[in-house]
């Protein structure tokens, strides 16, 4: 794995792509940098992967900002606490909310998507700099329920889906912990990783496996 190249692709606008695992889901996101991303990449996101448009962080920046997981939420409601259940490739989800920025319109367009998350990007970089500062920001600025869901990694050691092994990477490359993911899909079902393969050869773009991640974090 090229480090250097890499962070420099991510930081350039241009995406990746990453397979999780055999036995998994068996799936592949298109992932872009989340302090670089434009309306052209959100265009790309749901034009050429489909899936739903995430935006990614870790757990820890997640909670500094008062998110939590909306799983741990909904069990804290007695009304809902029963929604609550594993899917069948054994994961809970990363969910945590969905918001919009209050500069938007609507919410949904690439312009305004984009705009979310690059502003997203600037609240988790405000963090490290003052966090009583980046979660009045956060509060502020951004609305709830929105058109951009944000997903918090739980980290490698208890949970092995895309936004783990997407935000774990970034760590790797020297990057925030910060991306937005869509999962590939095809007709009917999610896109095969042999099919996955050809486009990210046809279009000069990186695919990683989780495999590849563990064994660069060195990770059993």
């Amino acid at each position: 794995m090229d480090k250097e190249y890499l962070a420099k692709r991510l930081l350039s606008g241009l995406p990746i792509m990453v397979y999780d695992f055999d036995g998994r889901e068996e799936e592949i996101d298109m992932v872009f940098y989340g302090g670089s991303v434009s309306w052209k990449s959100i265009y790309t996101l749901r034009k050429d992967a489909g899936g739903l448009i995430c935006y990614v962080t870790g757990k820890e920046e997640g909670q500094k900002l008062g998110l939590n997981l909306i799983t741990d939420e909904l069990r804290n409601y007695q009304k809902y606490s029963r929604l609550v259940k594993r899917p069948v490739y054994g994961d809970e989800p990363a969910f945590a909310m969905w918001v919009n920025h209050m500069s938007t319109r609507t919410g949904i367009s690439d312009e305004d998507r984009a705009k979310t998350i690059l502003e997203l990007h600037k609240t988790i970089e405000m963090l490290q700099i003052d966090e009583k500062e980046a979660k009045e920001k956060f509060f502020n600025e951004f609305m709830a329920p929105g058109h951009v869901p944000v997903l918090l990694s739980r980290g490698l050691n208890k949970r092995r889906g895309h936004t783990e092994l997407t935000s774990s990477l970034m760590e790797f490359l020297g990057l925030k912990k910060s991306v937005v993911i869509a999962e590939m899909l095809d007709e009917r079902y999610s896109m095969k990783r042999q099919k996955a393969e050809i486009y990210a050869k046809n279009n000069d773009i990186p695919l990683i496996t989780g495999k590849d991640i563990l064994e660069v974090l060195k990770v059993a």
